[in-house]
């Protein structure tokens, strides 16, 4: 079975981490299996991956694109339609999250909207994703849990060794991704006896942050050392799908406090293996660091508990039911899937009619709608209606000019 995953780009991302391991795994079974990079200004080379280890597979760019591909993954909203594009039997797109989050801007979260309204294959790594998507878009995703690779991640000889006298923060993740909410994490651990350490791929530490090293881009192989030389991770993320770091840090032998973001609670349990605090607050976690500090008890039984928790998350079982999806898959007649130039077609009118209406909103005429039309506007309305009505109503305007019934 020939499969391609289809990345945007090779930046270091937990995202990325995870459909890697698929890659890998899948590889060792004995699957032809490879990378399309769309961003050309890449290098279409196995290096490109280099800060994933024992990544040794092929990478391709678009004009490159393999013949006789039984399956193509999307990875990304913005990898859509490059695989609807593509030549292949069938096309899964892998949703980790609800990346209409991740945007202000109203057109691309429009755009994003529409990477979730294809006749296309659903998988997921959440359990809040796969209900996410059945209630707002009516698919039925497939569930292939995400876990923990114990050759990569476990306790190592640390930069630097732990302090006896006080414990060593750890604060991880994308600073110039506000929903990371690295700055708040900072000044949770603010006003404590303690270290504080940072590492992030992207964005720099402001200099009013106290704190005591920071670590940027950082391959991943590396990341253990650091898990091993602190004692507590603040991890505050207002928006994730599954979050990995916390599941690391437990198996380091480190302790975590987190928000309550979707996706916590695949292996994380309150009092159990990890402090758990409401999202966005600050001095809730503040207090939480407090507790660990002073309360030694409490610190050591959540440190066991994690390490059983991240014990029990191997990949092996869920390469499995990903193997059995792909071996599904390919047993069927292929797939017939929306073009891609269609929804690309729909991007632009998104597009265009947002503009017009912010320049000229009295341009905006109603019209009756047909039943294919009604039909549609009652998926976007499944949506909470992200794509605002007067949106619909043109793109009905343009579908009676210009594709004249033509469904897409």
């Amino acid at each position: 079975m020939k499969i391609v995953y289809v990345l945007s780009s090779n930046i270091v991302c937990g995202g990325h981490i995870i459909i890697l391991q698929h890659i890998n795994r899948l590889a060792k079974r004995g699957y032809d299996v490879s990378i399309c990079l769309l961003n050309e200004s890449i290098p279409a080379k196995q290096n490109s991956f280099s800060w994933f280890p024992n990544f040794n597979l092929p990478v391709v760019h678009p004009k490159d694109f393999p013949d006789a591909v039984d399956i193509c993954v999307a990875t990304f909203w913005a990898t859509v339609i490059p695989v609807l594009k593509f030549t292949a039997q069938h096309k899964v797109y892998f949703v980790q999250s609800d990346e209409t989050r991740f945007y202000d801007d109203p057109i691309i979260k429009n755009w994003v909207v529409l990477s979730y309204l294809c006749n296309i294959h659903y998988m997921t790594e959440a359990k809040w994703i796969v209900e996410w998507l059945k209630e707002n878009f009516g698919h039925q995703a497939v569930y292939i849990p995400n876990a923990l690779d114990s050759d990569i991640i476990h306790p190592a000889k640390p930069i630097e060794k732990k302090r006896e006298d006080k414990l060593r923060i750890l604060v991880e993740g994308t600073i110039d991704a506000p929903f990371k909410r690295v700055k708040e994490a900072i000044e949770a651990s603010q006003g404590l006896d303690c270290e504080v350490w940072c590492v992030s791929n992207g964005g720099e530490p402001s200099p009013d942050w106290k704190i005591d090293r920071f670590f940027y881009k950082v391959d991943f192989s590396q990341m253990k050392h650091i898990y091993s030389s602190c004692d507590i991770l603040v991890k505050l993320s207002s928006v994730e799908g599954f979050f990995g770091p916390p599941l690391e840090m437990m198996a380091c032998g480190g302790v975590c406090i987190v928000s309550d973001v979707t996706g916590y609670d695949e292996y994380i349990k309150d009092e159990y293996n990890a402090l758990v605090i409401p999202n966005g607050d600050v001095n809730l976690a503040h207090q939480a660091l407090q507790r660990l500090i002073n309360d030694k008890d409490l610190y050591t039984k959540l440190q066991e508990n994690g390490k059983t928790t991240a014990n029990s998350m191997q990949w092996e079982d869920s390469i499995d039911k990903l193997e059995a999806f792909y071996q599904n898959l390919s047993n069927q007649t292929k797939t017939f899937h929306v073009q891609g130039e269609r929804i690309e077609f729909l991007q632009q009118l998104l597009a265009d009619h947002y503009s017009l209406r912010q320049e000229n909103p009295e341009k905006i005429d109603y019209y009756e709608l047909s039943r294919w039309e009604s039909t549609m506007i009652n998926a976007f309305r499944k949506i909470k209606k992200i794509i605002p009505l007067s949106i619909r109503l043109f793109i009905k305007r343009k579908f009676n000019r210009i594709l004249k019934k033509q469904v897409i």
